[in-house]
């Protein structure tokens, strides 16, 4: 062996000592931003304080503001009234109540009447949540239709809120938001329907559906608050992936609270979570409406990209935060040297390797200005237009934005997204769901002499445009053909205050006047067809977060829809639908356990226990500060269908070998069959995790893996893999 001189070490000591101070030098740099970034975020906390009004959520801080106007103008009715809605919708709900009811006293005419009247029952029966559903937690609370243990034990908040609906039903018999709150409070009350009024009876509130003999449907619980990941704060979003990389399924979930930090449940593998936010160098770093997971950065780690601003119109100029993935169980906030820096109000992203560099890119869906940019803004000023971009990865942890690029161009109310192939030709395209327009479709047509990508906005040729108020949007193979289709699930804002009512209305057969969603089947020529009817999605929705998952293991997908609206009357449930052979969906949100009557948010599809059976982590709560309830975890309780779950690695693929295509063939003896997948992270409000889970129904036996990576032209066959089982794939060379 050569000895190293005197002269060499010296030399060699002189570069360790200089690469060691560039490390500490960059990992300082590092911290600065990650800090800088905080500072930022702090900044925008404090103007919520100083001018609370451009915030809807900021309730306390709201009535700090209201405190001083009503001790300059004591006495006038309609500041009193304002003074005590701000109090229920902060968490000093009780405080609404002396005020409503002096109001109620004071105010004669009829208007005023009604809506002292109206606000009292609201804060009566969110009183009734608040005690018996947080206070008094069980698993069953809340959940339609109730079980015996959901139901109030103390009854004295829900039977005020039944006393006040009555004389609002008998003065106002065609509202049906009342219909709905009344029935509801009986059934909390454990006296529906014996004892709600014949004329008021929305009947079948608690019954289960009838389904079909040959549909297997789980049963889910809620084990949320014993798994300790019933996160009870208001509005927010999930990504779930193995953050950590123990071979575990970890939580990173959001609220839209001022001052709502992010919480990082990281897994024991026994089906437990433990906090670690403060471990993982995240104190301080508060959350958004949404946020979704991707590895940005290659490393074998998924990284994280929180959304901030949405629905703030002008007020939402709040940045993003990109947060690496250290791969050590901790995360830097890196936004500032990333290129992704920007104050825009931002509801969505969503990821693909668009150019075949074998890096993710993102494309970030802004709100732009419309008729409905608004809606939640109290303010006269005109908001200025807030353009999406492509970003792409220039494969040193920095993007380059795009705001036009070669056909792509979008300046609209963006709320959800998401990266298909319609035309299996091997380039993502991209579906937006415009809320207040018509809906694009970017047809991906390759690569230009600067190997930047080429598009075509195809949406009414294809035939995707609607609907005009849409929210989430999926790409998935709906009926497994091979071929990607677009599911676009409604928020008919125009009634975002009559929600219950539409809801109501439906239940009891009479018109209604919201747009339904959509399900659009691809035909492979770049067309789609519009089966919405015949699927079954002809009815009032009022979605937000959506995600889709295979839970009885049968091969074809299912969807979970997270509800609401920021009204609290908007107490509906959120809605599972179970996909019947691909040819349309059925709903079992009763049969399964899954009605939660509280707001439904970012949904996240996973197998957290590694037993073959997808669980639903679901973000709960409202849009104001006293909205709040516990994240649910709904863990599968059957045992449906044999299975495969398949981790993918690559290696000229993006490493997480996102928008691979995947075929599985299942010789049963009988005949042959294949189940197609795509490698994504799922809804467009909430991530699912990047494992392919394959249901396989009765088979027990795969005769092969067909996997085309993303991004290139290889295909690589796994010859008979054991059932059951999870296989890691790695990208052959």
């Amino acid at each position: 062996m050569r000895k190293t001189s005197a002269f060499q070490s010296a030399v060699l000591f002189f570069f360790l000592i200089l690469i060691a101070a560039c490390t500490q030098s960059s990992d300082f740099t590092e911290r600065q931003n990650h800090e800088k970034m905080i500072a930022v975020l702090d900044s925008i906390h404090q103007d919520a304080k100083t001018d609370p009004l451009k915030y809807f959520y900021a309730n306390e801080f709201r009535l700090t503001f209201l405190d001083s106007l009503i001790e300059a103008n004591p006495g006038i009715p309609q500041l009193e009234y304002r003074y005590a809605i701000e109090f229920q919708n902060s968490r000093q709900l009780e405080e609404s109540i002396p005020i409503l009811e002096n109001l109620l006293e004071v105010m004669q005419d009829s208007v005023s009447q009604q809506m002292a009247g109206e606000a009292l029952a609201i804060s009566y029966l969110r009183l009734a949540e608040v005690n018996n559903c947080i206070e008094n937690y069980t698993p069953a609370n809340c959940i339609l239709p109730f079980d015996e243990e959901a139901i109030h034990q103390n009854k004295v908040y829900v039977e005020s809120a039944i006393k006040y609906l009555e004389v609002l039903l008998e003065n106002y018999p065609d509202n049906y938001n009342y219909y709905w709150m009344y029935n509801i409070s009986h059934i909390a009350n454990g006296s529906y329907p014996d004892e709600v009024k014949e004329p008021f009876l929305i009947p079948g509130l608690q019954s289960v559906e009838e389904l079909p003999d040959d549909l297997d449907v789980p049963f889910f619980r809620d084990v949320g608050m014993m798994s300790r990941v019933g996160d009870n704060r208001i509005s927010g979003s999930a990504c779930v992936e193995d953050f950590t990389g123990n071979g575990h399924l970890d939580i990173f979930a959001t609220s839209y609270g001022f001052g709502d930090e992010v919480i990082f449940y990281v897994s024991d593998g026994n089906g437990d979570f433990s906090d670690q936010t403060s471990e993982a160098g995240l104190d301080g770093m508060w959350g958004g409406l949404n946020i979704e997971c991707a590895d940005l950065t290659n490393s074998g780690h998924v990284d994280i990209l929180i959304l901030r601003g949405a629905w703030l119109a002008q007020h939402g100029e709040h940045p993003n935060s990109l947060l690496r993935n250290n791969g050590d169980g901790t995360f830097t906030d890196i936004t500032l040297s990333s290129g992704l820096y920007e104050t825009l109000p931002t509801q969505v992203a969503a990821f693909a390797d668009i150019n075949h560099n074998g890096y993710l890119d993102i494309f970030i869906g802004n709100e732009s200005s419309s008729n409905w940019q608004g809606v939640f803004v109290e303010s006269d000023e005109t908001s200025e237009p807030f353009p999406s971009a492509i970003y792409l990865n220039n494969g040193d942890e920095t993007f380059t934005r795009h705001e036009t690029l070669n056909g792509f161009e979008l300046d609209e109310f963006v709320k959800g997204a998401s990266w298909g192939d319609i035309n299996n030709n091997g380039f993502p395209d991209l579906y937006v769901s415009v809320l207040g327009g018509e809906n694009k479709l970017f047809a991906h047509r390759g690569l230009d002499e600067n190997s930047l990508p080429v598009f075509e906005e195809i949406s009414r040729s294809a035939g995707v445009g609607n609907p005009f108020f849409s929210f989430p949007a999926l790409f998935f193979d709906f009926n497994n053909n091979g071929f990607d289709d677009i599911l676009v699930i409604t928020y008919d804002v125009r009634a975002i205050n009559n929600v219950a009512d539409e809801v109501a209305r439906e239940k009891l057969g009479l018109q209604t006047s919201t747009e339904y969603s959509r399900l659009f089947i691809n035909q492979g020529d770049e067309t789609f067809l519009d089966i919405s009817e015949e699927a079954g999605l002809n009815t009032v929705m009022f979605g937000m977060g959506a995600n889709f998952g295979d839970l009885n293991n049968n091969g074809f997908y299912d969807i979970y829809i997270g509800t609401g609206a920021p009204d609290l009357s908007s107490i509906i449930p959120n809605r599972l639908f179970m996909n019947y052979n691909g040819e349309e969906f059925i709903e079992a949100t009763a049969y399964s356990g899954t009605g939660h009557l509280q707001k439904g948010h970012g949904v996240s599809f996973a197998d957290f226990n590694d037993n073959g059976r997808l669980d639903i982590y679901a973000v709960l709560g409202g849009a104001v500060e006293g909205d709040y309830y516990h994240n649910a975890l709904f863990r599968n309780q059957s045992g449906f269908g044999n299975w495969l779950i398949l981790q993918l690695e690559g290696t000229t693929s993006n490493r997480q070998a996102v928008g691979a295509r995947i075929e599985v063939v299942i010789d049963d003896g009988n005949n042959q069959r294949s189940v197609h997948r795509t490698l994504n992270t799922g809804g467009s409000f909430g991530a699912n995790n990047s494992r392919v889970h394959v249901g396989l129904g009765d088979a027990d036996a795969v005769k092969e893996v067909i996997i085309k990576w993303p991004g290139t032209d290889q295909t690589q066959v796994v010859s008979n893999p054991a059932i059951n089982q999870v296989h890691k794939i790695r990208q052959e060379n």
